[in-house]
């Protein structure tokens, strides 16, 4: 398994430990007359005044940025990339729970903390109530889906080996087709060549925002376009559902992956499925998952199947839309108004230039 933490020298590391001391003592100045559980509750408890605080302590000591409470947002924001890894490593100090300093980079329920949720089951399954509660009230005829492990990735950041890692923690089904989509895409471009093209109404003001106004354009294809696209949306759908309902019966097992994305230390974490979650603990993460970490090769092997056998679909399909769509046919679709905020415009914009 490929090794690329973001790696400090003992004394850089001891630097962090004596920011992150001093941070939580200006959190709270009885923090280190807690006990451990008191101490770690606070960290997953504080409110947003002390967490203010911190953050301030944090600039100050290790960037040397002097900035008021009102002002810290903007002055983390603005921090580079190399520095805001040393940042992030000091504020798991002060706010991760367990004994990997865990912290869950998700918004929970008003009142809830992740030690609220003993195991990564208990946290999955209220977020899977959540997200089904508000499909139905949000769409009248959602038929809803039995629970999965993880349909939706969560982000994380821990210490690994006195390590700062970000992570993603997943299901081997989701992990698969997320991985099949990209090469889908891939796919699909090569079949039907298109690029996106801004509209006249592109970045014009309206209400308070930014219109997002961008068109496909596929040279005269752009409705088989459409519909390859269409039904490629719900073979995933149904194929993580048949990857998920199968995966149940395999055995618990969690396979690791480092990822290097733009040098930031990442670990992927996918977990076969339920009964894995219910067998790991947030607090003692790290324990729980290394008597269940499995070959990674096996993921391996299992994803060139399914990307093979998806990349066959699409062809199959692309040339079944090629010798029998009739494009005069037109879905109806219910027109929508997109208006960002210019930071959101200026985020889409930079992601579009990151690919091209």
């Amino acid at each position: 398994m490929k090794e690329k933490p973001y790696k400090l020298a003992y004394k850089e590391r001891q630097k962090l430990m004596v920011a992150a001391r001093k941070a939580l003592i200006a959190a709270d100045a009885h923090y280190y007359a807690w006990t451990p559980q008191e101490q770690e509750c606070f960290r997953a408890t504080m409110g947003e005044d002390a967490s203010r605080r911190i953050q301030c302590v944090l600039l100050d000591d290790l960037l040397d940025i002097k900035c008021r409470s009102d002002e810290v947002d903007e002055a983390w924001k603005n921090v580079s990339l190399t520095d805001l890894n040393q940042l992030n490593w000091a504020r798991l100090l002060t706010a991760g729970i367990g004994e990997d300093y865990i912290y869950l980079n998700e918004s929970m329920a008003e009142g809830k903390t992740l030690l609220d949720f003993p195991t990564l089951y208990d946290y999955d399954y209220a977020d899977y109530v959540f997200q089904e509660e508000a499909r139905k009230r949000d769409f009248p005829d959602y038929k809803g889906i039995e629970y999965y492990a993880y349909q939706h990735p969560s982000w994380v950041r821990l210490l690994i080996q006195e390590q700062f890692y970000y992570a993603t923690f997943t299901s081997l089904a989701t992990y698969v087709l997320d991985e099949v989509e990209s090469a889908g895409d891939e796919i699909i471009r090569q079949l039907i060549p298109h690029e996106y093209v801004d509209g006249k109404n592109h970045g014009k003001q309206d209400k308070g925002g930014f219109l997002w106004d961008v068109n496909i354009d596929a040279a005269g294809q752009e409705a088989q376009l459409d519909e390859l696209r269409s039904r490629w949306y719900g073979y995933q759908r149904e194929r993580w559902l048949a990857l998920s309902e199968s995966n149940v019966q395999r055995h618990s097992a969690v396979y690791v992956h480092d990822k290097d994305w733009d040098d930031d230390p990442h670990r992927f974490f996918v977990f076969t499925n339920e009964r894995t979650l219910k067998q790991i603990r947030w607090r003692h993460f790290l324990s729980d998952c290394n008597s269940r970490v499995a070959d990674y090769a096996e993921v391996e092997k299992f994803l060139a199947e399914e990307i093979d056998r998806a990349n066959a679909w699409l062809v199959e399909n692309h040339q079944d839309i090629q010798e029998n769509f009739d494009p005069k046919v037109v879905k109806l679709k219910k027109k929508r108004k997109i208006i960002l905020t210019e930071s959101a415009l200026d985020d889409l914009s930079k992601i579009d230039t990151d690919k091209e």
